[in-house]
């Protein structure tokens, strides 16, 4: 069974993958993904064949600092979905892993911190994703653990201003085009992911 890997830089993504069929489109160059990685210089979205997945993750994780992540795709009892809006987009909540904690347990404090709703019960596996950023001039790979989960609390959701998240709400499921048109790629993949497998 092929696997992949989809990173986030900016507009543009790129899929790694060892699906065979896919060969013929482009072979992984390590040097110059490790350069347009660097350099966060990745503006197409492409697919990049790659044998053996697993020591390139491993050498990416070598070569780049990755930041662990947790969040949720919270619906509730009214088939609604959770979401921020931050920074002019639309997201979901998620925030950095704390030491000591697993990331099931970051993911659903982040939730609780940034939207004020509990009584969260996870019911997926998580679904990764990655985005490249620069912080004190260094690129960084944030690899975030989606989950999916569930609410029985029925307190309205209020915003973490501090985390400068503008507005907390439930939204009707499935997401208005208008709506996922404002959110990051990334949360799209997220969006979509889950929507699919419901």
């Amino acid at each position: 069974m092929s696997r992949k890997y989809k990173f986030f830089i900016k507009d543009a993504s790129v899929i790694f993958t060892d699906d065979l069929s896919l060969k013929k489109d482009k072979e992984l160059v390590e040097g110059e993904w490790y350069r347009a990685f660097e350099k966060q210089s990745v503006v197409k979205s492409s697919t990049v064949f790659c044998a053996n997945l697993d020591e390139w993750m491993s050498k990416l994780r070598q070569r780049f600092d990755f930041v662990q992540a947790g969040g949720g795709f919270v619906t509730n009892q009214k088939d609604e979905l959770l979401m921020i809006h931050r920074r002019g987009f639309w997201d979901l909540p998620k925030g950095k892993l704390d030491p000591g904690e697993t990331i099931e347990q970051c993911a659903k404090r982040e939730v609780e911190e940034e939207t004020g709703v509990g009584e969260l019960e996870i019911n997926s596996k998580a679904f990764t994703t990655y985005h490249l950023y620069t912080e004190n001039k260094e690129t960084v790979v944030k690899e975030s653990h989606w989950y999916g989960m569930t609410t029985k609390s029925k307190n309205e959701p209020v915003a973490q201003t501090e985390e400068d998240i503008e507005k907390a709400i439930w939204v009707k499921l499935p997401v208005k085009e208008k709506q996922l048109g404002e959110a990051y790629a990334s949360i799209q993949d997220v969006i979509g992911h889950y929507l699919g497998i419901r």
